[in-house]
C-alpha cells in the first residue's frame, strides 16, 4: 500500500489544503494528515478543533474514506518511522517564496529520515487555481480580521467558516456589552451559537454575510462607518434568527421576544428598534424608515451574490433545511416564493442596494425558477 504523510498545522484547513488532499488521493492508496503545532505560530484553534474540521471538510466533499487523521506533535520524520511510510506530501504555490522554502525543508527532511535509517522523500503538488494559489491558513485569519467574511466562504469550507465566525463574530456581540448585562451577554453568544450552529443556511455564516454587506455599506455611505456604534442594528441582526424553525410563520416574532427576555438593557439599547428591525426581516413587512429597509436588504443580500458558486451553495443549504418536504412540494413552493421577490417592483428598499444587487438579483432569481421548474 502507498502511503504518504500531509503534516501541517492547519489552522484552520483551508480549500487549498484541501486541493492538496484531492490530489494525493490519485497518488497514494491512503494519506495521513497529522495536525501538529508550530512553535513559532499562535493558534486560533486547539488541535482537537483542528482536527474535527479537517474531518468535516472531508465528509462535505465525500473524500474521507483512504484518510488516516492523526494529532502527533513529535518530529516528522519520527512520525514518519512511526507510521512506516517514507513520503511526505506538501503542495507549493507558484508565484510565492514556497519552492525554495518547501525544497529546504524537504532537504533538511531527507537527511532527518536518514539518521533514522529511512529514505524521506517529499512529494510536491502544485495549483492550478489562480484563487487557491493565494490562499493560506495566515491570509484567511487576516480577511477575517479585516471583517471581509465573504471572501472567506471562497477559501474554506462550510463547515470551518461556520467555526471562523464563531470566533470572529463574539467581538461584534460582547462589545454589547456597554449597553447590556455582561453575565447575559456571554450566556446568550453560547445559546446564539449553538442555535445557529444546528443549520445549513441560517448560520452565523449568514450573521457574517450581513456584517460583511452592512460594513460595506457603511464604508461607502456614511461618516460613522463602525459597526460597533450601531448596536440597535447589530442586536437585530444577531437576534433575527435566533429561533428559526422552518416550519413556523413567527421565527421573527419568537426570536425577539426571546432574544429581549435574555438581556438586561440600559437606555442606548432601544428595545422597541430592535423589535422593529427583527420584524422588518420578515419577507411580506414594509419597512417603516431607512434602517428597517436597511437591515432586509442585508438579509436578502446574498440574492444579488456575483458568484456562481456562492449562489449555488445557497440554494443548496435552504434544500437542507427544508429536507422534510419531498421534492415535488418543494419546488412548487420554492418557485412561488422566487417569482414574489420577482414580482416586487423593487426587491431592495434603500438606494445603495437597489443600486448595486438589483440587477443581478433578478438575474439569479430567473435562473434559479427555470432550473427547479426543469425539475417538476
Amino acid at each position: 500500500m502507498k502511503r504518504a504523510i500531509f503534516s501541517g498545522s492547519f489552522d484552520p484547513f483551508t480549500l487549498g489544503h484541501l486541493s492538496i488532499v484531492q490530489k494525493a488521493l490519485q497518488e497514494f492508496d491512503q494519506l495521513i494528515i497529522n495536525v501538529g503545532n508550530n512553535p513559532d505560530k499562535k493558534s486560533l484553534f486547539d488541535t482537537d478543533t483542528r482536527l474535527e474540521m479537517i474531518r468535516q471538510t472531508l465528509c462535505e466533499y465525500g473524500i474521507e474514506q483512504h484518510i488516516k487523521l492523526l494529532k502527533d506533535s513529535c518530529l516528522t520524520a519520527d512520525l514518519a518511522l512511526k507510521e512506516n511510510t517514507k513520503v511526505l506530501v506538501r503542495g507549493i504555490r507558484l508565484g510565492t517564496n514556497d519552492p525554495e522554502v518547501e525544497q529546504n525543508l524537504a532537504t533538511l527532511n531527507q537527511y532527518l529520515g536518514k539518521i533514522r535509517g529511512i529514505d524521506l522523500q517529499t512529494q510536491f503538488f502544485t495549483e492550478e487555481d489562480a484563487f487557491l494559489r493565494t490562499i493560506s491558513s495566515t491570509r484567511v485569519k487576516n480577511l477575517c480580521q479585516l471583517q471581509q467574511y465573504i471572501a472567506v466562504g471562497k477559501c474554506v469550507s462550510p463547515y470551518v467558516h461556520k467555526q471562523l465566525m464563531n470566533k470572529y463574530l463574539e467581538p461584534y456581540f460582547a462589545n454589547l456589552a456597554k449597553y447590556q448585562n455582561l453575565t447575559h451577554i456571554k450566556k446568550t453568544y453560547k445559546q446564539l451559537i449553538k442555535n445557529y450552529n444546528s443549520r445549513a443556511y441560517h448560520t452565523l455564516s449568514h450573521i457574517g454575510y450581513m456584517l460583511n454587506m452592512l460594513q460595506i455599506y457603511l464604508n461607502c455611505t456614511q461618516e460613522n462607518q463602525d459597526i460597533n456604534n450601531h448596536p440597535n442594528l447589530v442586536l437585530a441582526i444577531f437576534a433575527h434568527d435566533y429561533i428559526y424553525n422552518p416550519l413556523a410563520t413567527d421565527n421573527e416574532e419568537q426570536s425577539v421576544k426571546k432574544i429581549l427576555q435574555e438581556e438586561t438593557y440600559k437606555r442606548t439599547i432601544q428595545a422597541d428598534k430592535v423589535k422593529n428591525l427583527v420584524l422588518a426581516t420578515k419577507h411580506d413587512h414594509t419597512a417603516q424608515d431607512e434602517e428597517e429597509a436597511l437591515i432586509a436588504d442585508l438579509d436578502l443580500s446574498i440574492l444579488g451574490t456575483f458568484e456562481e458558486d456562492v449562489w449555488k451553495q445557497y440554494t443548496a443549504n435552504i434544500r437542507k433545511e427544508y429536507c422534510h418536504i419531498p421534492d415535488e412540494i418543494y419546488l412548487k413552493e420554492r418557485i412561488k416564493i422566487l417569482e414574489n421577490f420577482i414580482n416586487r417592483p423593487q426587491i431592495f428598499q434603500t438606494d445603495f442596494f437597489r443600486n448595486l444587487l438589483e440587477q443581478q438579483a433578478r438575474k439569479n432569481l430567473n435562473t434559479e425558477i427555470e432550473k427547479l421548474k426543469s425539475l417538476l
